[in-house]
């Protein structure tokens, strides 16, 4: 007599339970006894590892979908992002001509090598793995939070990875002069005889020393944001902060006088910098930042425009709000359109340091 429909249905819907409640028991078993070995030394079961792998590719793609990546080809951007390579990437994931460390080899999984990254990812893929870094790994996120700025040069750098030499490598990574002090901060920054590596990375010669200071104080307890400078200010102690902030402000300034930039977009810029917005209630760039006001303001005057208008849009965007001295520009940036904030940083660009005209108490044009 055949079993009616619906009967069949109830008899699968029970096996189907029962299944799960055996799957449940089962890993309640694995779980709760300890008998999985979670040790590194023992590796993944092969069928683990495809699944995480999967589940890593499919994760990257869905979650990286929409992120569109900004003009790369920038030789200076490369070697900024090679730099913060070197010094955040490489101790892990090796690079041409340097060996993988045995600790990082050791892990499980191994940080791998980045030598065809740039075939195998795109570049948003690229850009939020660095960002995001895995979960379950000893990939960690990028530390200086919603700096993606910072982002997209080591993106720029691991798309022109594959194939490089040692010594391109090494050239690029500054390897070649690096030193320590102030000779290892001119490997980004540049000094006295050496312009910054790029737009991102500011001259630091001739700045205030208060305000490097407070810059690198800031840095190193990760009141301000950077993947790069967090690390490398906690690591020195207060008398070598005090120090570099002592030599670079000695050293003769950067010279502005960028004569690329349009002159509509400097003459604007001059007057945001003179006379502010008032309708925005935007007061002068110069009634801080003019050389004569306090110290523990930084001379704009010669920096590059791709740095100050960055930086605007940090205050803007709320990322840089988080001090003293940022709560006071984050509402006045807030206030600052696109325009404007290109406008200004062109000026600042166009204009050699000292920015003052002698006892005028204004910019000199």
């Amino acid at each position: 007599m055949p079993v009616p429909a619906a009967a069949r249905r109830r008899a699968m819907a029970f096996g189907a339970l029962i299944a799960v409640a055996g799957a449940v028991a089962l890993g309640a078993v694995l779980v709760l006894s300890g008998i999985y070995n979670v040790g590194a030394s023992a590796g993944h079961l092969p069928l683990t590892d495809r699944l995480l792998k999967l589940v890593l590719w499919r994760s990257v793609d869905t979650h990286s979908a929409g992120i569109e990546a900004p003009d790369l080809a920038d030789p200076g951007l490369v070697r900024l992002g090679a730099r913060h390579f070197a010094a955040g990437c490489e101790p892990c994931h090796a690079g041409p001509g340097i060996r993988q460390s045995p600790v990082a080899a050791a892990m499980v999984p191994a940080p791998p090598a980045l030598d065809d990254s740039g075939a195998a990812w795109e570049a948003r893929e690229l850009f939020w793995i660095v960002r995001h870094g895995f979960k379950f790994t000893g990939m960690p996120q990028w530390p200086g939070d919603g700096r993606d700025d910072e982002v997209w040069p080591v993106v720029a750098f691991l798309r022109r990875l594959p194939g490089m030499s040692p010594g391109d490598y090494a050239a690029l990574t500054g390897r070649e002069t690096a030193g320590s002090g102030t000779a290892g901060c001119a490997l980004c920054h540049g000094d006295a005889g050496r312009v910054p590596v790029a737009d991102p990375a500011p001259a630091l010669q001739g700045q205030n020393e208060a305000y490097l200071r407070r810059a690198l104080e800031e840095y190193a307890v990760g009141a301000r944001q950077s993947g790069m400078m967090e690390a490398i200010a906690a690591g020195l102690p207060p008398g070598e902060r005090d120090r570099l902030a002592r030599d670079f402000a000695a050293m003769p300034p950067p010279a502005g006088g960028d004569t690329a930039r349009d002159p509509e977009a400097v003459e604007r810029g001059a007057a945001i910098a003179l006379h502010g917005a008032a309708r925005q209630a935007v007061p002068p760039c110069l009634a801080c930042h003019s050389g004569q006001r306090s110290s523990q303001f930084p001379r704009l005057d010669g920096l590059s425009a791709g740095y100050v208008a960055g930086q605007l849009r940090l205050f803007r965007d709320g990322v840089r709000g988080g001090t003293p001295y940022g709560a006071i520009m984050a509402p006045i940036a807030g206030r600052l359109t696109d325009r404007q904030i290109e406008d200004a940083a062109a000026y600042f660009a166009s204009r050699d340091r000292p920015g003052m005209a002698a006892g005028t108490g204004e910019a000199a044009r």
